[in-house]
């Protein structure tokens, strides 16, 4: 795989949230995730299926 695993902040940073969200968050919203020794990782491509399949719709109502 070409793709370099994301850390905590970077992820936090694409989702715009805060990094205490990513790891309050990572298991409560099934975050696909690795652990490489006590820190987390995650494949930006898992992260944007999992965006996919998980968040609201902004729709027209």
């Amino acid at each position: 795989m070409d793709q370099k695993m994301w850390t905590v902040p970077a992820l936090a940073n694409f989702l715009g949230k805060p990094t205490s969200w990513v790891y309050d968050n990572h298991e409560k919203q099934a975050i696909p995730s690795f652990r490489v020794g006590q820190q987390l990782r995650f494949w930006p491509n898992e992260v944007m299926t999992w965006l996919e399949g998980n968040c609201r719709e902004q729709g027209v109502a």
